[in-house]
């Protein structure tokens, strides 16, 4: 393919993961690297977000990879992707995912793809991890990492530090970035009316502004440890009767989290929204996130709600405590229901005033320090300093446009 009459090829970049949901929170980065001019394309497994994804890449291959790093499927999707780059010739894979990640270096490093790179969305070894577990994970990455690795990224300190203590890879090729970075501008309380949060406030069943509105989004599965949520929010209402709690996702622990409310007699105070597309909106309407999850990278969740001016409890885990702090929220052990409910009614008695506060440093922070086009312009320096290493130029980047100009359109 080239770019213009006569113009030469534009350079391959290919983003692989085991999933379509993961490259949907970087839809923007895909963009700015079109922008820099990079041909753009995706290999994962489709699922519901296929359409957004081929809307902002050039060709995106089904890639049908599996989250169980032993699932049969895996080994012939591992060829089909070393056959891909054969053919495709790419200047830099990037991949993500532990499974992505391992199975995109290793077809990369096989078919001599120039520039091999992976972001941690946290490593799967980490302080509240098994022995046998952690030593198996750490073992991986750091196999991929010092073989078949020219940069690993990650996107929280303590992911860094311990990539550093362990030798998971090279110091030169180890680089601490914001993640995927957070929307500000779709993600800005100024942007939802007086009646759209209104007409959320109404679906939940929270009609009066004194009724406290506890929301937590994510998907239902083991690690969000949702059990807890229920435990706590229902420690909650013995303090708050009329509180509702929001619980936005999906996933196999459905039916099991509803059965688990019922059990605890609050169902009728819970809302099981499913799947939604309008998490500002739902975020407007809330008056306080709950994020009590045993294993992150660092939370888009968490991100979404603290730009949106929600103050946040959430587990003293690896990634949640790179975004909280006292000004915006409160950080728990895991997996004590108690402190994070005595968390939770300690900001519910708060005055709205006292929690606008809150809200607008948690914002700030966000819009200092994890603000997207900042962070999409990490990820363009870092490809180019692993580009010069290897002899090659970042593919027609003006001179007159600053890549941090590229990485906000």
């Amino acid at each position: 393919m080239t770019n213009g009459a006569g113009a030469a090829p534009r350079p391959r970049l290919l983003y692989v993961s085991h999933v379509d949901t993961v490259v949907r929170m970087m839809l923007p980065h895909l963009d700015a690297a079109r922008a820099a001019g990079f041909e753009v394309e995706v290999a994962c497994q489709i699922t519901r977000h296929g359409d957004d994804v081929r809307a902002h890449a050039d060709r995106v291959h089904d890639l049908p990879l599996q989250r169980s790093p032993v699932h049969p499927r895996n080994l012939p999707a591992l060829a089909g992707l070393v056959r891909l780059m054969r053919a495709r010739r790419y200047t830099i894979v990037h991949a993500h995912t532990p499974v992505g990640g391992v199975a995109g270096r290793l077809a990369a490093t096989l078919a001599r793809v120039p520039v091999r790179a992976y972001t941690a969305h946290g490593f799967h070894f980490h302080r509240h991890g098994g022995r046998v577990s952690n030593a198996v994970y750490r073992g991986i990455e750091t196999v991929a990492g010092r073989l078949w690795s020219d940069a690993v990224l990650v996107i929280n300190r303590e992911d860094h530090d311990a990539a550093l203590r362990g030798g998971v890879v090279r110091p030169d090729r180890l680089f601490h970035t914001g993640g995927v970075g957070i929307s500000t501008d779709v993600f800005d309380p100024a942007r939802v009316s007086a009646e759209e949060r209104r007409a959320i406030r109404h679906e939940v069943g929270a009609e009066d502004d004194a009724t406290p509105v506890l929301t937590f989004i994510g998907e239902m599965i083991p690690r969000k440890r949702h059990a807890d949520a229920l435990r706590a929010f229902a420690r909650v209402r013995e303090r708050f009767p009329e509180a509702v709690l929001v619980l936005a996702g999906d996933g196999k622990l459905m039916e099991d989290v509803r059965a688990q409310a019922r059990a605890l007699g609050i169902d009728g105070a819970c809302r099981f929204l499913g799947f939604r597309r309008d998490i500002p909106k739902l975020l407007a309407a809330t008056d306080l996130f709950l994020f009590p999850s045993g294993q992150e990278g660092l939370p888009c969740s968490i991100q979404e709600a603290l730009s949106m001016e929600v103050p946040v409890v959430a587990t003293d885990v690896r990634g949640n405590r790179d975004l909280l702090d006292p000004s915006c929220g409160r950080l728990v052990p895991l997996g004590d229901p108690d402190a994070l409910a005595a968390a939770a009614a300690e900001l519910l008695a708060l005055t709205p005033g006292e929690r606008k506060r809150m809200g607008t440093e948690g914002r700030a922070k966000m819009v200092r320090e994890f603000d997207r086009p900042r962070c999409v312009a990490q990820w363009l320096d870092i490809y180019r300093v692993l580009l010069a290493k290897k002899g090659l130029r970042m593919p027609s980047l003006s001179q007159d446009t600053p890549e941090r100009e590229l990485a906000s359109r």
